[in-house]
């Protein structure tokens, strides 16, 4: 007697994964090719996680890095842990000038 046997398919082969040194390097790259992001910005990878890191003067310089990073083949996730290095006031306004 035949049993009727269901098997799972596999997903779709992508190609190789890329080992982590790849997606370091052209992460790297990617950060210094974009004349936004200040070279104080730090990139490490560790099973396909980007790990951001350094100081950066504004939040669209922060998020801009993380972007960056993100469309790189192979990143699956990107922690961002990038400081500003300056605060930015609340409101958006630099403070008065008393001279």
């Amino acid at each position: 007697m035949a049993r009727n046997t269901r098997v799972a398919a596999a997903p779709p082969h992508l190609g190789p994964e890329r080992n982590d040194g790849d997606i370091f390097g052209e992460a790297r790259v990617a950060l210094d090719r974009h004349p936004d992001i200040p070279s104080a910005v730090h990139v490490h990878v560790a099973g396909g996680i980007a790990t951001l890191t350094g100081g950066v003067a504004t939040p669209g310089e922060q998020a801009l890095a993380e972007e960056t990073v993100r469309r790189v083949k192979g990143v699956r996730r990107v922690v961002n842990r990038i400081t500003l290095a300056r605060p930015i006031n609340p409101k958006g306004l630099e403070p008065p000038d008393n001279r």
